[in-house]
């Protein structure tokens, strides 16, 4: 298995804009991420956990293993004790750690429920909300994007010695937990109503009377557990 060299890490300052929310931060140029964010703030668990990593072609790999919420990736520690990133991720069939479930589609979710041909996921993620570029006279212009933490690259590649890069920008980030439907192809789409129907265009008349009856929000786990129940009987 083929590994990449993982955590670029944006120099960051740390200032909650809220007191009553510490899933948001303020970012100011010329600091280190280590500097901002807790390692519990940063990465699923604790600590890297062993867990198995099983690939479409039927082998699988061991491994002490953690996901990052900075840039949606799968770490694990090397033979050298390096810290690495997972590679190849369309390779991989699924990924146990502990007790939970990670599957792959255009980024790490992890199974919430599995009812087979129903299947619901979570992804929490640190997303950059707002960036203030530095202009002529020391002035600051904001531009709101919601962007992943990723896209923050020097050159695409996301580098474990990057702990000095400094950006000329202040930015906001915050963190976000989304909900994903998947189904019998192990394919996933974000929460929400029109993604749904597409997902399962065979029970489109039973979703659309589901909806109707019931006030589902898609971000609310308890809500969405239920409809995935409520989609799981039908198969």
């Amino acid at each position: 298995m083929k590994a990449l060299l993982l955590l670029l890490f944006i120099s960051i300052n740390y200032s909650n804009l809220s007191a009553q929310d510490s899933t948001i931060v303020s970012i100011k140029a010329g600091y280190r991420v280590k500097e901002v964010l807790s390692t519990s703030q940063i990465y699923y668990y604790p600590q890297f956990t062993y867990g198995k990593v099983f690939l479409k072609d039927g082998s699988r790999a061991g491994a002490k293993l953690n996901y990052t919420r900075l840039y949606d990736q799968m770490l694990f520690i090397g033979p050298k004790g390096d810290t690495l990133a997972l590679a190849d991720e369309k390779t991989i069939k699924f990924i146990i750690v502990d007790q939970d479930t990670f599957y792959y589609d255009e980024g790490y979710v992890r199974i919430i429920v599995d009812y087979g041909d129903v299947k619901l996921a979570e992804k929490q993620i640190w997303v950059v909300a707002d960036t203030r570029k530095i202009g002529t006279h020391n002035k600051s212009t904001s531009t709101v994007a919601i962007t992943p933490l990723s896209n923050y690259s020097d050159d695409g590649i996301a580098r474990a010695k990057s702990y000095d890069l400094l950006i000329n920008e202040d930015m906001v980030i915050r963190k976000e937990t989304q909900y994903y439907f998947g189904d019998q192809n192990n394919h996933f789409v974000r929460a929400g109503k029109k993604k749904l129907l597409l997902l399962f265009p065979k029970e489109q008349l039973n979703l659309e009377n589901y909806l109707k009856e019931n006030k589902v929000n898609f971000d609310k786990k308890d809500d969405l557990k239920k409809l995935a129940q409520f989609l799981g009987q039908l198969y």
